[in-house]
């Protein structure tokens, strides 16, 4: 007999939701054990849309450890970690159902992780969803704690081809998207190596409207742009590395 709680066999159901606040649910006679499996995993993304899952799980009520039968008080979630590795529109977050990720033994919850992955985004992210299980020996007040991490999930963002590509390689600035737009937009850009760079959106006879600095990282980086504030035409947007400028043009419009 392992000497583990039943931490490392939550029941995990994965499914797409249209709110970002899950409903715990879980079939009759359910039982125990991990779904999906490894070779299943989570849903993709894809460049550019919102993702929206939703881990469904119910704690068990109690298992062996070193043999003796013990009584599941409560599972935690931690964390999830590896939501920040993903370049993003909008960040990567998770929320639990009860708040808190405190779920009694026996109970149902779930964990919703939301997010937009931005343009040049595609590619494998590597999560971790760390846990801890509070119980006691049946019989004492003895409490027992372990923690594990359920390490095989991921998400994976898919190229999409409606949206400008990027190349990894070099200094390299996307088309923004979408394109026309009416008040935001999303612009993407690559840099070797982490660098400052010198964002600034200009109109057509050159006049500056809107300038920033940027601490850029390694590889994609992305400017979520609003353009409220500006009326309806075309302007041209610019990246600056100190040693080279890529321009494209955006158009604004509200019709």
């Amino acid at each position: 007999m392992k000497q583990i709680l039943l931490v490392a066999v939550l029941i995990f159901t994965i499914g797409f939701k249209g709110y970002s606040q899950c409903t715990p649910s879980w079939p009759s006679g359910g039982g125990t054990g991990i779904s999906p499996d490894s070779a299943t995993n989570l849903p993709h993304g894809v460049e550019g849309m919102a993702y929206n899952t939703t881990i469904q799980f119910k704690a068990p009520l109690d298992t062996l450890y070193l043999g003796f039968p013990v009584i599941i008080d409560n599972i935690t979630i931690d964390n999830v970690t590896g939501l920040s590795t993903i370049p993003n529109i909008s960040p990567f977050t998770y929320t639990t159902n009860p708040s808190g990720g405190i779920f009694p033994g026996g109970s149902v919850g779930c964990i919703n992780i939301t997010g937009t992955p931005s343009i040049g985004s595609n590619g494998t992210y590597n999560l971790g969803v760390d846990v801890t299980a509070t119980a006691h020996f049946q019989g004492s007040s003895l409490p027992i704690t372990q923690s594990y991490t359920i390490d095989f999930y991921k998400i994976v963002v898919d190229a999409n081809t409606s949206v400008p590509v990027i190349n990894k390689g070099k200094f390299d600035l996307t088309q923004n998207f979408p394109n026309p737009f009416s008040t935001k937009t999303n612009i993407a850009f690559n840099l070797p190596s982490p660098s400052q760079v010198t964002f600034k959106v200009y109109d057509l006879v050159g006049n500056t409207l809107n300038e920033k600095i940027i601490d850029g990282k390694s590889g994609i980086n992305t400017i979520d742009f609003d353009g409220s504030n500006l009326a309806e035409g075309v302007y041209f947007y610019s990246i600056s590395n100190g040693t080279g400028v890529l321009t494209r043009r955006l158009i604004i419009d509200r019709k």
